[in-house]
């Protein structure tokens, strides 16, 4: 496991080591949280993030935002997979914008019809679900099988136990139904340890609860539109570096609207947007390249009921939210005036685990983030969250999720300029998901090693819903192999898994040109037929960082 990045303030090489080591850099106001540690995978490892937070509300799943109503339960089955899911429609959280009218939320679920594309020979399938033994359900599909729409809300899966674990395993954190969690001082809602209350197993030493520290299940969502209720939270920021848990390399941090202020990870921007000039612009009437986020773990992390597997199922890498600088009450900054920037898009490429960070990252009504209550009016422990320790629940759809900021992103919302002085560290703001608007097609970033019997990829530039939730290569036979995610991480601490996907043992040989079948969160399937033709590039320079042009998109 290689150590989490440094929090708070600019990223600096070399940060403190160990669980309990906080990052106190933040700004004049917030210290943009503790020291993230705990190791990330050695494929890549997590970028340090500083927090996530308690507000808002998140947008509860099943397409359209709901206005006040209960949302449609159980629903069809979506072509490929994905369910229209139960729960309640969030509403907005603390103070949302858009005005709910009652009712109630058409109950019959969302139906994929098929995924959009952009010609070619690409095609939209639909197949089915598979349930396997182990975490990602790594089973041959056999060709086109057929979705069955008589889904219920009894076929809505709870998560599967977390297998035992050593306690050994969770360093200074505490062990909690199987998962690692951040403990803090009862008595200090600054804390970031127990160390200054008498130690692990003390009276004062408060043990975050466990659903805050594994995957999150949050209520599915299937479609997002560009009318997505308003949300508020507060947002920190953690550095910018080409290393976070997504596994998106360069995608996202280099742009050819702007110039890193590190002339040597600019000189690496020049060559890959030369390579790749969709991949580095903007959208016509927003900014999104540089900007990206790390949301609490257990949103970064989910389970969704409609995928294969019974943990960990789903990661929200790619994910996008537009994101707003409040006033300290949540009131907006005019436009022209004194404190006003511009609102940016971002886009999710990296994960803040709440074991590593209790105060910004456990989510609404376990965060202490005690810099900023009273300060911000949404900026901490929203209504109607319970008061700490609060019962074990599954995230609810009016709970808020926080986004610690890339620098990059961070400097836009406070000074307008990607490279302006941060003077900040915690900052209030207000978000909601909207389809992301990508610029050129989707891509595949093929590893080194790849060969007929094992390969890693990762999918990057989707637009829509922006994450893959199902990826699958097409063997010589015609069947599908679902890859899964990196199972390269500990159980213990799902919050840190490396978002790559790869081909599972006992798979192949896979001859080349290999074709491959991305799904999204609605079912929607796109077919990017024999789109890897070879398994390096000619140009051996581009080993580490080939992206591979899909030729299409959602």
């Amino acid at each position: 496991m290689i150590p989490l990045a440094c929090l708070g303030g600019l990223m600096a090489a070399g940060c403190g080591a160990g669980p309990e080591t906080s990052s106190e850099t933040g700004g004049t106001l917030g210290t943009g949280g503790m020291q993230r540690t705990g190791g990330a995978q050695a494929t890549g490892g997590l970028q340090g993030s500083g927090g996530a937070g308690a507000s808002g509300g998140l947008q509860g799943s099943g397409g359209a935002p709901g206005t006040g109503g209960t949302q449609g339960l159980g629903g069809l089955q979506a072509a490929g997979g994905a369910r229209a899911s139960g729960g309640t429609q969030g509403s907005g959280g603390a103070q949302s914008t858009a005005p709910g009218t009652g009712g109630t939320q058409g109950s019959g679920g969302l139906q994929a019809t098929g995924g959009a594309q952009t010609g070619g020979s690409s095609s939209t399938k639909a197949d089915a679900a598979v349930d396997g033994p182990d975490i990602d359900a790594p089973l041959a599909v056999g060709g086109d099988a057929q979705t069955d729409a008589k889904a219920t809300v009894a076929d809505v899966r709870t998560q599967a136990p977390r297998p035992d674990a050593g306690r050994d395993s969770c360093g200074a954190w505490a062990m909690t139904n199987g998962v690692c969690c951040a403990q803090y001082c009862s008595n200090d809602n600054k804390s970031e340890s127990c160390a200054q209350c008498g130690g692990p197993g003390s009276a004062q030493c408060q043990v975050v609860n466990a659903k805050a520290c594994t995957s999150g299940q949050w209520p599915e969502v299937h479609s997002v539109t560009d009318n997505e209720d308003w949300h508020y939270s507060r947002s920190t920021h953690f550095g910018t570096a080409p290393n976070g848990a997504c596994a998106f390399g360069l995608y996202g941090i280099c742009s050819t609207a702007m110039k890193l202020a590190d002339t040597a990870m600019q000189a690496r921007c020049d060559t890959f947007c030369a390579a790749y000039p969709d991949l580095c612009k903007d959208p016509s009437n927003v900014t999104l390249r540089g900007n990206f986020a790390a949301p609490q773990g257990n949103y970064y992390t989910q389970f969704w009921s409609s995928l294969p597997g019974d943990l960990d199922n789903y990661l929200s890498c790619g994910e996008c939210f537009e994101l707003v600088r409040t006033q300290n009450d949540g009131s907006e900054y005019q436009s022209g005036a004194g404190g006003y920037t511009p609102p940016i898009v971002l886009q999710v490429a990296d994960s803040c685990p709440c074991s590593a960070n209790s105060k910004w990252c456990c989510g609404s009504g376990r965060d202490h983030c005690g810099e900023v209550e009273g300060v911000f009016k949404y900026g901490c422990q929203l209504p109607p969250s319970p008061p700490p320790p609060p019962v074990d629940h599954d995230p609810l759809p009016n709970e808020s999720i926080h986004l610690d900021l890339s620098d990059i992103a961070m400097s836009r919302l406070q000074t307008g300029n990607p490279n302006g002085t941060i003077t900040d560290g915690v900052i209030p703001t207000k978000y909601k998901r909207v389809p992301c608007p990508v610029v050129g097609n989707m891509h595949i970033w093929l590893r080194p090693n790849a060969g007929p019997y094992y390969f890693a990829l990762t999918v990057v530039n989707m637009a829509g819903l922006g994450a893959a939730a199902k990826v699958e290569a097409q063997l010589p036979s015609g069947d599908w192999v679902l890859l899964k995610r990196d199972a390269n991480y500990s159980l213990s601490r799902p919050q840190e898994r490396f978002g790559t996907w790869a081909l599972p043992q006992g798979y192949g040989p896979f001859n080349l040109p290999v074709t491959l079948r991305v799904s999204d969160g609605s079912g929607r399937a796109v077919v990017a037929s024999e789109v890897i033709k070879a398994w390096a590039p000619a140009d051996k320079s581009q080993s580490e960082t080939w992206f591979i042009d899909t030729g299409f998109q959602f």
